[in-house]
This record gives C-alpha cells, sequence and structure tokens, in this order.
C-alpha cells in the first residue's frame, strides 16, 4: 500500500509521447490507392520500397528484362501476344496529369527490349504462320486481325505520388489475362516527364542583317595614321 500510494503516473510524458504519435502520422507521405486498377498488397502488409530508375525509360527497361525472364516468356515456342493499355495516373491534382510522354517512352522501350520474345497488339503485327497439315509444308498466314483479338497477357502501368512532387512512382504489372494472374508486379521511382513546349514562334536568324546604306549621306574623308605611314617606309 505504501509502494503505491507512492507511485504517481507521468500523464505529463504520456502526453507527450501520444501528440509525437499522432504528428508523425499526420507528417507521413499519403499514399492513396483508391483508384488503382492494379493489384495492391493486402490491407496491414507494408509496401514495398521502389527501385530507383530515374525515368520512365530506364522503368520500362527494367520491366522488359524482368518480363522476359518469366518461365511463361522464356519457354514459349510462339512469342506471346501482348496488350498495352498504357500509362494511367491516379495522382490527385486540379490539373489533369499528361501521361501521353510517359506512355510513348513506355512503349518504345517495351517493344525494342522484348521484340524476339513478345507481339504487341498495338504494333502492326506480321501475319501469323500456321502450319496446315504435317504433309504439306507450306504455310499458311493467318490474318492479323484475327490474332490481336485474342491476346495472352497485359502489360498495365500507373502512376502514384503527389502532384507537387518532382517524383513519381510508376507501378508495372505484367498479367495473365485468361487466369488474371500477375506475373510481374514492379515499382519504380521516376522523375517527371514535361511535355515540350508548343513554341509556334520563328526561331532566330543566325546571320546578321546589314543596316540599310543611305547612299545621300556626305562621305567622310579618311585620315591616315603617321605611325602606318613611318611603319611601311612612306615619308613625306
Amino acid at each position: 500500500m505504501i509502494f503505491l500510494s507512492k507511485w504517481k503516473p507521468n500523464v505529463r510524458g504520456l502526453a507527450l509521447v501520444t501528440g509525437v504519435a499522432i504528428l508523425t502520422a499526420c507528417a507521413a507521405p499519403p499514399d492513396d490507392l483508391t483508384n488503382s486498377r492494379l493489384t495492391q498488397p493486402p490491407a496491414g502488409t507494408p509496401v514495398p520500397p521502389p527501385a530507383e530508375a530515374g525515368d520512365i525509360a530506364i522503368a520500362g527497361q527494367y520491366a522488359a528484362h524482368a518480363i522476359m525472364d518469366l518461365p511463361e516468356v522464356a519457354n514459349a515456342t510462339v512469342p506471346p501476344l501482348v496488350q498495352f493499355t498504357g500509362v494511367t495516373s491516379i495522382i490527385v491534382s486540379q490539373v489533369p496529369i499528361d501521361t501521353e510522354p510517359y506512355t510513348v517512352l513506355l512503349r518504345d522501350r517495351l517493344l525494342l527490349i522484348t521484340r524476339e520474345k513478345l507481339r504487341f497488339v498495338e504494333r502492326e503485327l506480321p501475319p501469323l504462320e500456321v502450319t496446315t497439315s504435317k504433309k504439306s509444308k507450306k504455310k499458311k498466314a493467318a490474318p492479323a486481325s484475327e490474332a490481336s483479338e485474342n491476346p495472352d497477357y497485359q502489360v498495365l502501368a500507373e502512376l502514384h505520388g503527389r502532384y507537387k512532387d518532382d517524383f513519381y512512382k510508376v507501378q508495372i504489372q505484367f498479367v495473365d489475362i485468361h487466369t488474371g494472374a500477375v506475373l510481374f508486379n514492379g515499382l519504380y521511382r521516376i522523375g517527371k516527364e514535361i511535355p515540350p513546349a508548343d513554341d509556334t514562334s520563328p526561331a532566330p536568324s543566325d546571320t546578321a542583317v546589314p543596316p540599310p546604306v543611305d547612299n545621300n549621306a556626305p562621305s567622310t574623308p579618311t585620315v591616315q595614321d603617321p605611325s602606318q605611314s613611318s611603319a611601311t617606309g612612306m615619308t613625306q
């Protein structure tokens, strides 16, 4: 009883710790994924840190090599048909995010690196040749439109982050359309891609235009420098 009477809870200390915890939680950067169409980690699971990529092209390079290493792609006898739906954005801002530069750079890098392993719907595909029979050595070309209507996989890409930040996060997934399984899921930190300004003003000329010559202006007599005369041996 004597020990209990001497113990006093440190209410001030508890209040200070609670306040610091609340401020820390409020200062944490938000990661709003409510409008995301991509598969996210379950609730309570720590989100993996994004890999440093620098820009969207390098992120596409990393993703392309990872996709080609998948057994479904590496061991395929016929290059699978893939659909790329472009880069979307779930970044909340008053000004809409222009995702066209991200889409162009990511598509170009994917097509360049995976051209021997994947066929993309968005690209003009050559006819797919299939053998008609075992006895016949001739191959029949299947219509490209028929092949393009049935892609096997899909590449999804999405921008995360805050509009005022200088860096975004891009999440790239390789999904099996038939099963819905996510075979690859990559998260990268990239810089903003600013679209080029539409400047229609004429470029300045490199050649200087001489001023107009006034033929009516009085001529000024030329005065010879005496030092130059003595230097050339001409004496009065």
